[in-house]
């Protein structure tokens, strides 16, 4: 049974690759179809297989794919292009922000500087992080979204560094971990497409890195919490 599931998730792959070289929907419209689509199903996925009653952090992990889902529907209503980007990045971002609050109850914490500093992949990771986000953000970001989109990309960081200090079992930080950073790629994928230049398979290649981010995260809390529970 769990097999079909993933086969109807991610059969969704074949599918948007033959719809983006046929349709010609703007890139946000397909991204709003798609995070529809694709949450919900992850949305059924996690109650049917969540083997215990639901506490905090299942209710969290639900409303994280909602905020998205919802951010898709309003992507389909409405033209405007910076409304859509707008909008797209409010509903990652309040996504983002459930996620936080997750691995926040999990355990995980931002250590302290003193700690921070002896981790020296992350600073590196960190540092190289913001002067791309800065050179990004100057040269190609619309000034209407260039406060929205610096916060935006301030959170993904955190996420990035909780997703670090989770204390969960190996198989569900490894998950969770891999999950975030397609989850980033993911992003950058997206705002090269949408800010500088329109890259061949955009869609294909962005549903792929955020399918199995999503996927990754969501299966991280459910495996943890049935792991807990049990």
């Amino acid at each position: 049974m769990k097999k079909l599931w993933l086969l109807i998730y991610f059969g969704l792959i074949p599918a948007i690759f033959w719809w983006d070289l046929y349709d010609e929907l703007v890139l946000l419209k397909k991204i709003g179809f798609l995070e529809i689509i694709s949450n919900l199903i992850l949305i059924l996925y996690y109650i049917r297989y969540k083997k215990t009653k639901f506490v905090l952090i299942d209710w969290y992990s639900i409303e994280a794919l909602l905020f998205t889902v919802v951010g898709g529907i309003l992507i389909l209503i409405f033209k405007n292009h910076h409304l859509l980007m707008f909008l797209n990045t409010v509903g990652f971002y309040l996504t983002q922000f459930m996620y936080i609050s997750i691995f926040r109850d999990e355990g995980s914490i931002l250590p302290p500087l003193a700690s921070v500093i002896k981790e020296w992949k992350m600073i590196v990771l960190t540092i190289l992080f913001f002067i791309g986000l800065v050179f990004l953000l100057i040269t190609y970001t619309p000034n209407s979204l260039l406060l929205i989109s610096f916060v935006y990309s301030t959170q993904m960081m955190v996420l990035c560094w909780m997703a670090y200090f989770r204390p969960v079992p190996e198989k569900a930080f490894t998950m969770g971990f891999v999950g975030v950073f397609l989850l980033v790629m993911s992003n950058l994928w997206l705002a090269i497409n949408l800010l500088y230049k329109e890259l061949p398979y955009q869609i294909g290649v962005y549903f792929i890195i955020y399918a199995f981010s999503q996927f990754l995260i969501i299966e991280s809390i459910l495996y943890n919490q049935n792991k807990i529970e049990n």
